[in-house]
């Protein structure tokens, strides 16, 4: 019996392990590890009370309400049936939260997703700064453009949470001792990787501003201070020294210029023009949206084309996409999960809280202008990583 015991706990380490490596470098991996951590959720659980618990968080029942209210849609969407449960299904992470919160109950299991993804993630850094400094593009990297596993605003984002992470370790003092000092290289290093060699626009500026947030929840009176010169930094310096940064704001003016001239061909202005047309999409049914699974056809009939550029299954941005199909409903689901999950992390250790709340807020920026909380990558890697800092340290653990 013991042995089994232990067979199921190592399971679930495996499990977290392959999950937490796969995310900054690959989607089948990420999959998988997700699917064994379910399958170790089934073979580990011993006491359905004990779930019960996990049901009852803040994070988990906001994800519950999610799923609920994208089945309800289904009853009078104007997508097919077979479309709108695809999107259900599409979304089946935040369905599942209340079992990864109970799998990451357990100390071992969530250290080894976060390790894991912070070893990944580091090594996507390390390879992006090889490649950029011996001018040697490998994987998906490209000259001026030094992603390497994920695109751009991916190895952004996910690089600016590991960034952030060894950031808030270091201001509370979780590092000490030589690990400090490697916390710090390391920070050093996944910050000039995000704002001199990989042009993600969105990316950067939202480490720029996850930074800021940290600082604030480390000490409000220094790190306002301190805020205040990484805007100057980023206002004054960066664009005169980061050639990554000078070519996206080249491109987003280009762009806005283009735009303004009616050419909507561009990036910013593709964004532009979606966002448009999903605002009127929302006007025409505020209240119970089109249903779920119907923004693809509700886009193509307001915009009367079905083929061709500016047609659009992805509103790139997930607030637009969730109301036009749920209504002001859908946005504000997607708010309550991040204000649930901040509700939930309240107590924890500062260092666990400002990771946390840092992540959050990188989630709710980027998916203004992305699909962040839809896409699978970014979708299950938000699930995974708020389930287990959720369980992390608590105040109260640390003073008795």
């Amino acid at each position: 019996m013991m042995r089994f015991k232990l067979y199921k706990l190592n399971l679930a380490v495996f499990s977290a392990f392959i999950a937490g490596a796969a995310i900054p470098i690959s989607t089948a991996a990420q999959n998988v590890g997700g699917g064994l951590l379910l399958l170790s959720f089934f073979l580990s659980i011993s006491s359905w009370d004990e779930f019960k618990i996990a049901c009852r968080q803040p994070f988990a029942i906001a994800g519950l309400a999610l799923g609920a209210a994208l089945v309800l849609g289904t009853l009078w969407t104007s997508a097919s049936q077979n479309e709108a449960w695809n999107f259900v299904w599409k979304l089946r992470a935040y369905y599942l939260i209340p079992i990864f919160l109970f799998v990451f109950s357990i100390a071992k299991v969530r250290y080894a997703l976060l390790i894991s993804f912070a070893a990944g993630t580091f090594l996507s850094v390390i390879l992006s700064c090889w490649a950029a400094w011996f001018n040697y593009p490998i994987f998906h990297a490209i000259h001026g453009d030094w992603f390497i596993f994920r695109t751009h605003t991916y190895h952004n984002y996910f690089a600016a949470l590991l960034a952030v992470g060894l950031l808030s370790g270091v201001l509370t003092k979780k590092f000490t001792g030589l690990w400090r000092w490697i916390a710090i290289t390391a920070f050093v290093l996944t910050s000039y990787d995000i704002l001199f060699l990989v042009a993600g626009r969105t990316g950067q500026l939202v480490y720029l501003l996850m930074i800021g947030l940290v600082l604030l929840l480390w000490n409000w009176r220094l790190g306002l201070m301190l805020g205040a010169i990484l805007v100057l930094i980023g206002a004054f310096l960066l664009p005169k020294y980061s050639d990554a940064i000078q070519r996206g704001l080249s491109n987003t003016q280009s762009d806005l210029a283009a735009y303004s001239q009616g050419n909507s061909y561009t990036s910013v202005g593709l964004r532009l023009e979606w966002h448009k047309q999903s605002k009127l999409l929302i006007q025409e049914k505020p209240f119970i949206g089109h249903g779920t699974g119907s923004y693809k056809g509700e886009y193509a009939r307001i915009y009367g084309v079905k083929d061709g550029p500016l047609t659009s299954s992805n509103p790139h941005g997930d607030y637009l996409w969730l109301s036009v199909e749920l209504g002001i409903l859908g946005g504000s689901l997607l708010i309550a999960l991040l204000l649930a999950a901040a509700w939930q992390g309240r107590n924890l250790d500062s260092a666990w809280k400002m990771t946390l709340y840092a992540m959050l807020s990188g989630m709710g920026i980027s998916t203004l202008a992305n699909s962040f909380f839809v896409d699978n990558i970014t979708g299950l890697a938000f699930v995974l990583l708020t389930c287990a800092l959720l369980n992390g340290q608590k105040k109260m653990e640390l003073s008795s």
